[in-house]
């Protein structure tokens, strides 16, 4: 044993009381080179794809009626937003939610709330947001709050549908559109 690390074992064990072999164990772990935080693009290496897509899902059509109000005629602008700007891309409801997928990878999702509707992003955290719309601190996911009465930005809105959708296929040709690691049934 080297004598530097005789040294740092003696010391840790005068120290702390630990038994030579704890100090030791201790010792060494802390002499490991430390492995940096992944970059950001592995951190969304893992992602889900969803079985039983529909190219129009008739539960959204239901949901969008289902909701009254203002914030009924939201839900279904933005639905409709969506649908218009991604020719080809698949859709069904998770959780009580329209979900939009490219090969049944979900890129976004309309979410109606007693205030307000969400647009959330799946990889909303790599999108551009120059107008500042976006909001949510997870490590991937972001959405856009909208809210009755207020202003529609829907050219911004329909810039980054688009865009997610084509990271979405861009992920998918250059992964060679494997099979990912997991697979979810969303109609549970």
């Amino acid at each position: 044993m080297p004598t530097n690390l005789k040294k740092l074992v003696r010391a840790r064990m005068e120290k702390t009381g630990e038994s030579h072999a704890t100090a030791l164990r201790y010792v060494r772990r802390k002499a490991e080179p430390r492995t940096p935080p992944p970059a950001r693009d592995s951190v969304l290496k893992r992602r889900y794809r969803y079985r039983g897509t529909l190219r129009h899902d008739p539960a959204i059509d239901a949901y969008v009626g289902s909701v009254r109000g203002e914030l009924g005629a939201l839900v279904a602008r933005l639905v409709a937003l969506v649908r218009s700007n991604v020719p080809g891309h698949d859709e069904l409801r998770v959780h009580g939610a329209p979900q939009f997928c490219v090969r049944g990878e979900p890129f976004c999702y309309v979410v109606g709330y007693a205030k307000h509707v969400n647009l959330g992003f799946c990889d909303g955290a790599s999108l551009p947001d120059p107008e500042g719309l976006l909001e949510g601190t997870g490590k991937a996911m972001r959405h856009v709050k909208i809210r009755p009465g207020a202003e529609f930005p829907g050219k911004t809105l329909s810039r980054m549908v688009r865009d997610a959708a084509r990271r979405a296929r861009a992920r998918q040709a250059a992964d060679g559109d494997a099979i990912p690691e997991k697979v979810r049934d969303a109609r549970r």
